[in-house]
């Protein structure tokens, strides 16, 4: 499911295309389905970067809880998936946003959005609704102050062109904007591809659905799918329909639990981007393994309740 307008009608025969095509397939059928929220996503950054500055300095710097908060309303109306909100979380940094704000907006997009929130409640059990809702809270939270006590980053400055913005024209505003937005596209979108890429490697040689079939409610279903919730990237909201219908073909509830919080608040190819964005692929290790622990823990915590 995508915004109405922004998926193009391609028709991708997976049934009878070569094995060897199978992960370009992939990748184009998530690039269709994302790529209107993934440009959303790059224009947010490159107006946070032009624009709002010093409204951020202000606001967000510092790794406090108080920033961490901010970061965290920034964060509740973007309904952006793991990979748009690495363009965002890129633009944040640029702007001289501190890494415990931009970590919690970042996990916090695709996490804790509304619009997911008010799904998961439409869509899913109680119980698992009301998972959705807790783990998105404590993901978005929990995961930068975890982070941020244990991997040190610097701070950016924040752009010396961007703090004298009154009484320019119109013109020269959008072409900063635009410029922005290019810059920060060049460097996060490769990165994505590549990942993405990689990602449907994977999907062509492990199926989905038969790994949700034999995803019942032990220790090891559950080590499973919160290892592949972490790996995998899906559309924003798609994770509460994966769960959903994996849940028909026999997953137990105790993997579905890990899967709600695993699969939309990170992904390979987002955790990538994190790690080239602030230097520091052991920040990005760190989100994995802390997003990865949650979904274990919630897993196992909900399969015996």
């Amino acid at each position: 499911m995508t915004p109405i307008g922004t998926r193009f009608p391609i028709v991708l025969d997976f049934h009878h295309a070569p094995q060897w095509l199978l992960p370009f397939y992939h990748t184009l059928d998530y690039l269709n389905a994302v790529w209107f929220t993934t440009i959303l996503g790059l224009f947010i950054a490159g107006a946070v970067v032009a624009f709002l500055p010093k409204m951020l300095q202000n606001r967000l710097r510092g790794n406090g809880l108080a920033q961490q908060l901010a970061g965290m309303v920034l964060g509740l109306p973007n309904m952006l998936c793991s990979c748009c909100a690495a363009g965002a979380f890129a633009g944040l940094r640029k702007a001289g946003v501190s890494f415990g704000p931009s970590l919690t907006f970042f996990v916090t997009a695709p996490a804790l959005n509304l619009v997911v929130i008010l799904l998961a409640f439409e869509r899913l059990p109680l119980k698992l609704a009301v998972a959705r809702l807790v783990l998105g809270l404590v993901a978005s939270i929990g995961a930068a102050y975890a982070v941020t006590k244990f991997i040190r980053v610097e701070d950016e400055p924040v752009p010396s062109s961007s703090r004298s913005q009154d009484d320019q024209p119109l013109d020269e505003m959008l072409r900063r904007w635009i410029g922005h937005t290019w810059d920060i596209a060049k460097a996060v979108i490769p990165l994505l591809l590549i990942g993405l890429l990689l990602i449907g490697l994977f999907k062509t040689v492990f199926s989905l659905e038969t790994i949700a079939k034999h995803l019942g409610n032990g220790f090891l279903s559950i080590a499973l799918a919160s290892a592949v919730g972490t790996i995998l990237t899906v559309p924003t909201f798609t994770e509460i329909l994966w769960v959903e219908e994996f849940m028909r073909q026999g997953m137990g509830i105790g993997p579905a639990a890990a899967l709600l919080i695993t699969l939309p608040a990170v992904s390979f190819p987002s955790l990538w981007v994190l790690g080239k964005v602030v230097k520091s692929y052991r920040a990005a290790a760190s989100l994995a393994i802390f997003i990865l622990g949650l979904g274990m823990i919630s897993g196992i915590a909900f399969a015996w309740i």
